[in-house]
């Protein structure tokens, strides 16, 4: 008897540009609906400016509706001086660092974008 378990993958924004960082955020919406793999997305580095801009809402809400909660890293929204800009968006801010962690530990794959 084989037994299929979903994909386990963790998709890392790092790019502040939408032509780069967007197909990223597709994929893990489809990846999520299609497939049903265990999809999670972390906005990191310039990658957070991104989510803050407006310029990827639409990919935030298509995430946000697929199931999966998009996080930004707290550290660089602070650096970055965006809390409002990314507080008006469906994001949760956490510590990068402990996400990537827990990445390794559960055996996720992770692309980034």
């Amino acid at each position: 008897m084989t037994t299929s378990h979903p994909a386990k993958l963790a998709f890392m924004i790092l790019s502040d540009d939408p032509a780069r960082a967007i197909p990223g955020l597709i994929m893990a919406t489809r990846l999520r609906t299609n497939r049903q793999a265990d999809v999670r997305v972390l906005f990191f580095g310039p990658g957070v400016k991104l989510a803050a801009s407006g310029a990827v809402d639409e990919q935030l809400a298509g995430l946000r509706e697929a199931g999966i909660g998009p996080k930004a890293c707290v550290a660089n929204v602070e650096q970055y001086g965006l809390a409002d800009e990314i507080g008006a968006r469906p994001v949760d801010l956490l510590p990068a660092g402990a996400e990537v962690e827990q990445f390794a530990q559960e055996g996720y794959t992770v692309i980034s974008f």
